[in-house]
């Protein structure tokens, strides 16, 4: 199960998220929470996604990005809470205690940090849009498996009952991807 379940320390959950689809662009959704792209590209399911622990859904909901850009953004604020040792992840964690993990690429572990430059720390505040990880798209590109970034919304970190995500074109910081409504207390 590789890199995110060593991040993150966690198995796989029976909860059962639903998601179905809309385009980037489209009228906002009423949710408890949005997050944001975390890089300029194109949207793609999770499924699509090359690596089993994202496109299975093990950790949570969310979606992935085919980049665009080299700069990788906070899709929400909150706190830095953990960043891989390989520099190719991070996890912001919300003020309402959801934790968004955000991870570039496929094989990347296998770089050693080789090609990213962390903007931040483990404990900094982050703002919606803030620089994260500037990646070296040529160097990666030609070495990894897989460049899309996938952005997952932590399942085990919050009591998540629905979560919407978009398709389309996204602009980092600025296009709204994720919207997830919380269980309400009984």
């Amino acid at each position: 199960m590789g890199f995110l379940s060593n991040l993150l320390h966690l198995g796989k959950s029976s909860n059962s998220d639903t998601a179905s689809s809309v385009v980037a662009n489209a009228e906002p959704i009423n949710a408890d929470i949005t997050l944001y792209a975390p890089v300029n590209g194109t949207l793609l399911p999770l499924e699509e996604v090359p690596d089993i622990v994202v496109s299975e859904r093990v950790l949570g909901e969310g979606v992935a990005v085919a980049p665009e850009s080299e700069t990788i953004v906070a899709p929400c604020d909150g706190v830095i809470s953990r960043i891989l040792p390989t520099k190719n992840g991070f996890a912001v964690k919300m003020a309402q205690g959801l934790e968004v993990y955000v991870g570039f690429g496929i094989e990347s572990m296998e770089m050693k940090g080789e090609g990213f430059t962390l903007k931040v720390n483990v404990g900094d505040e982050v703002k919606r849009g803030d620089p994260v990880i500037i990646t070296d798209q040529r160097l990666l590109g030609k070495k990894l498996k897989s460049t899309i970034t996938s952005m997952v919304a932590i399942r085990s970190t919050s009591n998540i009952d629905k979560v919407i995500n978009a398709s389309g074109k996204c602009m980092a910081g600025y296009t709204p991807v994720v919207w997830i409504n919380l269980k309400q207390p009984a």
